[in-house]
This record gives C-alpha cells, structure tokens and sequence, in this order.
C-alpha cells in the first residue's frame, strides 16, 4: 500500500545523517511508484515520526557482551535494588556517546536528556577533559594528599575564581568523591563551628543516601525504616504548585504556576508564609534560641523535579538561620556551573551568601568528584575539631578532569546556551498546557527542566506510576532518554548535557507533543506497565 511504503522507505533513513533531508527528497518518488500501483494519491497518510538532528559523529563498532548477558549478569550480580529501578521495560543497552547524544549496540542514537542524572555538563566523550584525564594518567594517577602535588593546588585556585570569594566569602575548598560525601561534610562543619547538633531541611529534599543524609532526604522512595533521625528535622516545602501557598507571581523563571496569587511582580507574600513555618519550626526546636546548626536546602529541587521556591524565600530563611546562631548551606550537588542558564550558582540566583556551598555531578563531566566549599572562620574551626582526610578527595586525576571541565563549559559557552535553549524549551512546554490537559505544571530554569503529569488540570491529581513509565519508555523508542523523579514519581526531570542544539530542542517538542497525544488517545498500551495488572 502507499502507506506501507512510504513508512518503509522513511524507516530506512532512521537514525541515519541526513534523514530529515534524504527521506523529504525520496518522497515524491516513492508517492509516484505507489500511485503506479493504482493506487489513489489522495490516501490519507500518518505523520512520520520525528527525527533527530543531522549528527556527523559515528561510535565505533560494538563488539562488547551482548545485551542479554549484560542483563543477565546485572540481575545476578549486582545491588537488587540497581536492577529493580533500571529504566524501561526493554532497555537499551548504551555502549557510546558524543556529545548530548547517547548510541546503543545496535548503533542507535538517542538524545540524552537525563545526562547521567544532572552529572554530564561539558558532554559525553569530550575532548578537552578526555586529554586532561589521559594526560594526567600518563604522568602520576594518584598520590594522596599527605603529599604535595600540583593539579589539587591548580584546580582549587580555579574554582574558588569561580566562587567570586570577594562577594561570596567563600574560599576554602574541600575535594571529595560524590554528592553524599560532601553533604556529610557540611553539616560536620556546622555542628563543629557553633557547638550544636541540629540541622533543619526541607520536606520534599534529596541530599545523598549515606547513613548521616538520609535523614536530611525526605522522600519516601529513599528513607530507610530503621534509619537514625537523632537532630534532623524538616520544614515545609515551598511547592507554590502543590504547597498551601503561591501562584502565578511567585517564581523567578520563565514558567509560572496556572493558579492566582496577591503578589507583586518583585514581591511575594507565599514567600514569608512559609518562611515562617521554618521559624516557628525552630521556636520549639531550639529552646532560648540556641541549639542550631545550621540550615541546608537545595538551589532547585533535584530528585523533587525542580520545585522553585518562591522568590526572596531563601533570603529569609538564610535571615532567620542567622538569628538563631546557624550556619545557611546551599545544596549545590545538581545546581552548579551554570546550569540554571541565569547563575553560575543556584546561590547567586537566589541572591543569598550561604556559609556553606556543596557541589558534584556537573563538576566532572561524569568523572567522580565533588566539593565542599566554605568561609575560612568555618574551615579553621573545622580543622581545630579534627584532622579531616580524604584518601582519594582532590586526587590528581580527579583535578585534572574537573579543572578541564570548568574551562570546557567557559570556553563553549554552555552557560549561554543553557540560557537560550533551555529556556526556550521550557516556555514551549509550557504553551502546550493549553493543548495537553495531563500538564500539570512545568518548571525549571535553563537545563534544569521538570514537567508534572496529572490527570486533568481541573484537579492536579497525580497520574499513576505506571502511566509516567509507559511515556518515558515511548519517548525512548522515538530516541529520547529523560529522567523520572517528583515525590509522587509523576515528573520526568531534563538535565542534559548543557551543549544541547535548538534543532535538538525543536526534536524534543515534537516528540512530547507526540507522545502526549497518543497518551491522550489511549494509544499507548498502559496496562503493559501496571505492576498489578491481571497476569
């Protein structure tokens, strides 16, 4: 049929150069031989699926283990709970990457929206921390930092310039290994520098899955029953989409909640409201005023899906931790080197001057490394408490790769085009809330991108699980790869790889748009993702 045939003749061109270019030149051609068939000219046609973008990079030839025996030896051998939590129901199995592109064994190619979970920033395979990373290993990989060597001094020299310590006060780095690690850090150093132990967070938080921050992460996927709760505490979130308080005034960024609120355009009255729920938080938490550590809050929603506080919140919590003696500490584990597009910090965007800064993922373009960064008062007073040491913190590779990522992300602008192209995304998402009644809400700012599904706008009722699974495994067949997260798992997260294209954006609009559409339709097979299903 015309059809069959046009769908076949486009499908050969998937994944390829220049499909785009070469399926729209093949077409008339294909029209005409099927119209010699006897067929009519007028049968109505589907719309091919969208393409992606031109990419001039091929992987070479795979020749590892076959996806079957990876999946094999996965499920035998590693932490259950990896393999239970492994995305989609049938899993590509990623062997390469360039850029914000991702390829599978079958040479495949995807558009890498998840980045690693926010961890890629300069892009996969990058040259310049490649050669930083082969160069230093040729040299000496690793002497720990009971020694002296140079890339630790070079690094940290480059990004405490990156702190603006003249108006951050922020001059003292310490290197460590993962996000957790510099978490556990931080509140170490609030409790040694006032003499108190407690720490407050926010509800609906993730920062790290070690013994001391799981009881700062406050979502259910992630608390343990039996773990210790011994001086952490919560206050509220503030979710002006899902909060008691906020509206369509609330936020700094391009996308604002569909429901009013009496705030100005520079001011915003949800934002003491629940800054006072944090003080009287802290009235019966801390007697006579005493007994705070310290505050810690993320610069945007991670593992939440980007939930936005409402502007000037932090200023006065940061105001209030202050008056109790605490120390103010800016989780920047997914936040940092310029993701946000408007910032190079989530602190800066935000217009606060936290003690205490920690940082990771983006930091080393993949590479394991993170940071904790703070005032030199706060580092001496650390330093009289114990003698801190990390084995592999700072290690010479490890410097070698982050150092050559903070010049990979100047040097390409990524900052900028975080601005642009992320931003642009965002409002385009946000314009389809008219048309896709399961968009809840989008937010975000720069790469930093969520979308909320739910199952009308008239009631911002969560969508099942399952229904979340079975659009993100959709966007996977049509070669898009997105991250999952929010405290209802209804949100897919977008934290690509910073050098993503406008032509790369337009492929994620009309995919989205797409699939929302089958979803709407009932065109995708739900049921084949419900964890209780009829067997």
């Amino acid at each position: 049929t015309l059809l069959y045939t046009i769908k076949f003749e486009l499908a050969k061109y998937t994944n390829m150069k220049a499909v785009s270019r070469t399926a729209v030149q093949k077409l008339p051609k294909v029209i005409s031989s099927a119209r010699s068939l006897g067929e009519p000219a007028t049968m109505p046609m589907e719309k091919p699926d969208p393409q992606l973008p031109f990419c001039e990079y091929e992987p070479p030839p795979y020749d590892g283990p076959s996806r079957e025996l990876v999946i094999k030896q996965r499920k035998a051998n590693v932490n259950p709970a990896v393999h239970r939590q492994t995305y989609y129901k049938d899993p590509p199995l990623f062997v390469a990457g360039k850029g914000q592109y991702l390829f599978d064994d079958t040479g495949k190619r995807y558009l890498d929206l998840l980045g690693g979970i926010c961890t890629v920033s300069a892009g996969h395979n990058h040259p310049k921390v490649n050669a930083a990373v082969a160069e230093q290993m040729s040299k000496i990989s690793h002497t720990s930092n009971v020694l002296l060597h140079p890339k630790i001094a070079e690094y940290s020299e480059a990004m405490v310039n990156k702190l603006n310590p003249k108006e951050s006060g922020l001059s003292v780095v310490y290197f460590c290994n993962s996000g957790s690690e510099a978490n556990d850090l931080a509140m170490m150093m609030a409790r040694a520098y006032t003499g108190y132990l407690n720490i407050v967070g926010l509800r609906r938080a993730y920062h790290g899955a070690s013994a001391a921050n799981i009881p700062l992460t406050a979502m259910p996927l992630y608390r343990h029953a039996t773990m210790p709760i011994s001086n952490i505490s919560q206050t509220m979130s503030p979710d002006v989409f899902r909060g008691l308080w906020g509206g369509d005034h609330c936020r700094d960024g391009p996308c604002q909640v569909d429901r009013t609120c009496d705030c100005g355009p520079d001011t915003c009255n949800a934002a003491g409201m629940y800054a006072d729920q944090y003080r009287d938080h802290l009235h019966t938490l801390c007697p006579a005023g005493k007994g705070l550590a310290g505050f810690i809050a993320e610069g945007m929603g991670g593992m939440t899906a980007a939930i936005q506080a409402p502007k000037g919140f932090y200023k006065e919590v940061f105001d209030i931790t202050k008056s109790y003696g605490g120390v103010n500490i800016m989780d920047e584990v997914q936040t940092g080197f310029g993701r946000l597009g408007s910032h190079y910090w989530g602190f800066e965007y935000h217009g606060v001057k936290p003690d205490i800064i920690t940082t990771a993922k983006s930091i080393g373009n993949g590479f394991p490394l993170a940071m904790c960064a703070t005032t030199p008062e706060i580092a001496e007073a650390f330093a009289n408490s114990c003698f801190h040491f990390n084995t592999f913190g700072g290690n010479a590779i490890a410097s070698a790769a982050g150092l050559a990522t903070l010049e990979a992300i100047d040097e390409d602008n990524l900052m900028e085009n975080s601005h642009i192209v992320g931003n642009h995304i965002l409002n385009t998402l946000n314009a389809m809330r008219n048309k896709h009644d399961i968009i809840g809400d989008v937010r975000g700012k720069g790469f930093f991108m969520a979308v909320e599904f739910v199952e009308s706008q008239s009631t911002n009722k969560p969508i099942p699980n399952y229904h979340l699974n079975a659009i993100v495994e959709r966007f996977k067949d049509l070669g898009l790869v997105v991250g999952k997260g929010g405290i209802h798992l209804n949100c897919f997260r977008m934290q690509p790889p910073m050098c993503v294209t406008m032509e790369d954006a337009d492929f994620i609009i009309a995919v989205m748009d797409q699939v929302f559409t089958e979803y709407t339709q009932g065109r995708l097979d739900l049921e084949a993702f419900n964890p209780n299903a009829a067997k």
